[in-house]
């Protein structure tokens, strides 16, 4: 007989509520040493509330949080969503934040550089410089920044709220080697994500969440995908097929872009693709194929050296921000904090900060033109329109990217580029914005998407357009080709 794998951390009849809303109602749940642990639900459900509580950033109003046999000393470091770093202080300085001081008030500058640089050595950033800006480095190095700061504190219970969102295969496969390294080194590996697959082939234990309660748990070889989102969701869901466009626009009138030979600098050459409404096109590929730069050239935030783009057979010159907004261009980033939305601002506030033209007279925005705008755009996001009044700040990460896409819905735009479009988005919120944007395509927009996420590609696009090195491997139905070509084309650049 076995024993079974210390308690590392206990969580026991945890409840929440803040004001009348319930966060968490008697909530228990152990984390053993040598597991990850996948915690999930949608947003809303729970989740963060308790993993903020066995922080020790909230405070529970009822229940217990101990440590192993029963201690109050709780081992735990926590790398958020949401990316905390300091992009104007250094990797050497962002790490520093994060170490627990070894005796006195000085630290010993020698070793703390050594372990600084063996955090970023196991978090795969062997490239980076101790001396670097943060703000130099790309999304996915930040997060991974963040990562290696939870490895700095040395601590036994490491939480990971998302920490695979902005990564792509190959640079995902390195947290998981990272994080299954340091299981097998004794840590407990409290792991949230909205990545379903990973979970099969990452963790050892599951607790779903839903409502603010703990629905199910146990070993992962006990659920199913269907399983695992029906009690997410509390109803049976079946994925991996993309709502039909039925609507298809009158040829004659479609809006069609027409992308022909573009090239920009190191990042990507010779790309060519036409988009048209009525479908949704995806390109795919890993951070740095070139992929993601080909839709932040497409609304100007990087430089076309060369090549045409035409829009409704009409050529865009000297594409920049301002110019592609002009020709009906919206963008919706994946950095929905930094570039996405307002956070301090309310919904209806962030909505007509698209269309101020719409909502304002002489200079003054009309409040019930901009309620009314607001009420409209979020009916097509599948918001709740009662809701208008409130701080974005205050919404969960799904409801943000709503307003991210509402706000660029409400420049009434003739094509929509969007980069990763649901990331850190759960399930439920993933495809209402997936029915939101493909009746958009319905209704004679261009949608042109941006994923690392090849479950997405399944639910979202009608066509993929994969890169490899900068270049165009295949341009394809995604009804008509199979996963494993897919990540053949992305990882080696060969068409089958």
């Amino acid at each position: 007989m076995t024993n079974s794998p210390a308690v590392l951390l206990s969580v026991s009849g945890v409840s929440k509520r803040f004001g009348g809303a319930r966060a968490l109602e008697n909530v228990s749940v152990d984390f053993h040493a040598g597991e990850v642990h996948a915690l999930l639900g949608e947003n809303g459900a729970g989740k963060s509330t308790l993993v903020k509580i066995i922080a020790g950033v909230v405070h529970a109003d009822a229940g217990t949080v101990s440590g192993p046999a029963g201690s109050n000393h709780l081992d735990v470091a926590m790398v958020f969503q949401e990316l905390s770093v300091v992009p104007e202080l250094s990797v050497l300085d962002n790490m520093a934040l994060s170490m627990r001081r070894e005796r006195g008030t000085v630290l010993h500058r020698q070793r703390m550089e050594k372990r600084i640089r063996t955090a970023l050595d196991a978090a795969g950033l062997q490239d980076v410089e101790l001396g670097m800006p943060v703000e130099a480095l790309p999304l996915a190095k930040r997060q991974l920044l963040e990562i290696a700061r939870g490895l700095v504190a040395d601590a036994k219970v490491l939480i990971l709220d998302e920490p695979t969102a902005t990564l792509s295969d190959v640079e995902i496969a390195r947290v998981h080697e990272v994080v299954r390294s340091l299981t097998a080194k004794g840590h407990a590996i409290v792991y949230i994500t909205h990545r379903l697959g990973e979970v099969f082939t990452l963790a050892d234990r599951i607790t779903i969440m839903r409502s603010g309660q703990d629905v199910a748990n146990g070993p992962v070889g006990d659920f199913t995908m269907d399983s695992m989102v029906t009690l997410m969701l509390g109803e049976e869901h079946q994925g991996g097929v993309a709502v039909p466009i039925t609507d298809v626009p009158d040829a004659g009138i479609r809006r069609v872009l027409n992308v022909s030979g573009i090239g920009s600098g190191n990042h990507f050459s010779d790309v060519s693709f036409t988009a048209e409404a009525g479908e949704v096109v995806a390109l795919f590929g890993q951070i740095g194929s070139g992929a993601d730069e080909v839709v932040r050239a497409l609304v100007g935030l990087a430089p076309i050296t060369s090549g045409t783009v035409t829009l409704d057979g009409r050529q865009l010159p000297h594409l920049n921000r301002a110019g592609s907004q002009k020709h009906g261009i919206a963008y919706v980033s994946a950095d929905r904090v930094l570039e996405g939305v307002f956070l301090s601002g309310t919904v209806a506030r962030n909505i007509s900060s698209g269309a101020l033209g719409d909502v304002s007279r002489m200079g003054v925005i009309q409040r019930a033109d901009e309620f009314r705008l607001a009420a409209r755009i979020s009916e097509e996001v599948a918001f709740d329109a009662n809701r208008i009044n409130i701080p974005v700040g205050s919404l969960s990460g799904g409801n943000q990217q709503k307003i991210a896409i509402g706000r660029a819905l409400a420049t009434k735009p003739s094509v929509l580029v969007l980069n990763e479009p649901t990331r850190g988005v759960d399930i439920g919120a993933r495809s209402e914005i997936y029915r939101a944007l493909r009746k958009l395509a319905s209704a004679n927009v261009a949608v042109v998407v941006y994923s690392s996420d090849i479950v997405e590609l399944r639910e979202l696009a009608d066509r993929v357009i994969t890169m490899f090195r900068g270049r165009v491997v295949n341009n394809q139905s995604i009804a008509q080709v199979q996963d494993n070509q897919i990540l053949a084309e992305i990882l080696h650049g060969a068409a089958a």
